[in-house]
């Protein structure tokens, strides 16, 4: 334990049930959970409280929250928690939590891409442009070459989609017309709208993209909530692809899933989705991201007008498919070779990683 204090995890979703159990194994007591969203008020016989009702702040509170762990440490350090560890800082004090979050098969799988892909990999390093995003990639090869807590990709805690260099960028003079593919909830909307403000860069448009039906439900609400800022926002219950068809889709996962096929099943919908070459052709778009659970490359395909032609700034997920990490890069490329481009580790576990291509 840190500092022999006792022990409570923030945010009782996956990752901290994961880090409980993981914990627990080792003889190390839970003493409670904080999490702000779930209804629950246990999981295990460990209680579970609001971060306005925490039974005790003289603990080590490990937070277990994705991409963000840092930003909420720094939350509770100022509301009086005595001691705080972010993600990064929860796999250097507890090495074994890693075994949790990647499984045997996955592990397999990263080391072969490594393995086989040393040619592409060395193609896309001489492709980016600066020597922060080199070392990202020398760290993100390092740890799936040989997956463990000495070689962890550690979370860069940079804003994902909005890191400080890009909204420096003089692409923005006129502001950003933006596409979010996967919008989820608006939580790349609040984003854009909070660090566009204080960037003083206006955010013309935003087009979301969410063929859930839940997360519709609550990006529509998010988006609602944003109206009084004066932000055009327009939101489409779909997905994007390379055509305009229908496409199973997996609801039942956290995160849904096109698979491409029609077929249906019990945890399955049949879903719209389209191509942002038939859309938004005509949207004087500069700023397209995108992730959408390893659906990237067919959206981008869908996208190829545009981005030939128009030459938007791309921040692409290519961590769904550990050979994204450069088939995207060499996908763009084919269609617009006028792109540099950066890349950046934003999230926990070697995850969110994102391609940014940046045009000349």
């Amino acid at each position: 334990m840190m500092n022999n204090l006792p022990i409570a995890i923030y945010g009782a979703g996956g990752n901290g049930q994961k880090i409980y159990h993981a914990l627990s194994e080792h003889g190390i007591k839970i003493e409670f959970f904080v999490d702000l969203y779930t209804q629950e008020t246990e999981y295990q016989g460990c209680p579970i409280y609001k971060p306005d009702n925490i039974a005790n702040k003289n603990v080590t509170m490990l937070v277990s929250v994705s991409c963000t762990s840092e930003a909420i440490k720094q939350d509770l350090i100022g509301v009086g928690v005595q001691e705080c560890l972010n993600m990064n800082e929860i796999i250097n004090s507890y090495p074994y939590v890693l075994e949790r979050f990647i499984s045997k098969d996955y592990r397999a799988k990263l080391i072969s891409s490594t393995q086989n892909d040393k040619e592409q990999l060395t193609w896309l390093k001489e492709r980016l442009s600066d020597d922060e995003s080199k070392k990202c990639l020398d760290d993100i090869i390092a740890f799936r070459s040989s997956p463990s807590s000495e070689s962890y990709v550690e979370n860069d805690w940079q804003t994902q989609y909005f890191p400080p260099w890009l909204l420096k960028l003089p692409l923005w003079k006129k502001g950003i017309n933006f596409i979010d593919c996967g919008s989820y909830i608006g939580d790349t909307l609040a984003s854009a709208a909070q660090v566009l403000k204080e960037a003083d860069i206006q955010l013309n448009t935003m087009q979301c993209f969410e063929p859930d039906p839940k997360n519709f439900h609550l990006l529509n609400k998010t988006a609602k909530e944003l109206v009084s800022q004066g932000i055009k926002t327009y939101l489409f219950p779909c997905g994007v692809w390379e055509e305009n068809t229908i496409l199973s889709f997996s609801a039942d996962l956290s995160q849904g899933k096109f698979a491409d096929s029609q077929q249906i099943t019990d945890n399955n919908l049949l879903l719209p989705v389209i191509a942002l070459d038939d859309t938004s052709i005509a949207s004087a778009v500069n700023f397209i991201k995108m992730d959408i659970e390893g659906a990237e490359p067919h959206a981008l395909k869908g996208a190829k007008e545009i981005i030939t032609h128009q030459s938007p700034l791309l921040a692409i997920s290519v961590y769904h498919e550990p050979a994204h990490l450069w088939q995207i890069a060499q996908q763009i490329e084919s269609y617009n070779p006028n792109y540099e481009y950066k890349l950046h580790c934003h999230g926990d576990f070697g995850l969110e990683i994102i391609l940014y291509a940046i045009p000349k």
